[in-house]
């Protein structure tokens, strides 16, 4: 006798099964990556400006520990900022050395527009009409021309973040629009 083996079974995708789900795939990634895609602005703006205050806060903080002076010199048209601290030897504004990110240790000035940061610049910077923030043993802010600040002090980022440094205490904020 003769036995009957079952009916053999499907291997494969049929050409319109692949299209159908390749087209449902499509109209999934418009609807969820276009949001996802101008939200990337926001979060690269959040972020560099949470790098900026960090750093303000962490030369302030930098100032009260080692008794010395520190800066940070913003430079809107490079869309830069550097970190610097009182030479022990040389003691002024001019003697100033550059401080290391204690992220990555490097004392090159941090770049917005670049990297992690795309896409961000540093629109206005407003310290009492400079663009430096100094700190004293004290941590108490300064403008770059060595007044103490009257007013806030303010770097405003793309998007319209802002970092304040506030007269006085030298308390730093981060500003949404």
């Amino acid at each position: 006798m003769y036995e009957k083996h079952p009916s053999p079974t499907r291997s494969a995708y049929t050409l319109i099964e692949l299209v159908t789900v390749i087209s449902i795939l499509g109209i999934l990634a418009v609807f969820v990556g276009g949001p996802t895609m101008s939200y990337m602005g926001e979060m690269r703006s959040s972020a560099a400006g949470a790098r900026l205050a960090s750093d303000i806060r962490y030369l302030q903080r930098m100032a009260l520990a080692s008794g010395r002076r520190t800066w940070v010199s913003i430079d809107s048209g490079g869309n830069q900022y550097s970190l610097y601290v009182e030479d022990v030897d040389n003691p002024g504004k001019g003697g100033r050395i550059a401080v290391a990110h204690p992220l990555d240790q490097s004392t090159s000035p941090v770049a917005f527009g670049d990297g992690p940061f795309a896409g961000v610049s540093i629109t206005s910077v407003s310290i009492n009409g400079t663009s430096e923030i100094e700190f004293d043993n004290f941590g108490v802010p300064y403008d770059g021309g060595g007044s103490a600040l009257a007013t806030y002090g303010e770097v405003q980022l793309t998007g319209g973040l802002a970092v304040r440094v506030q007269p006085v205490a030298g308390m730093v904020e981060l500003l949404a629009p």
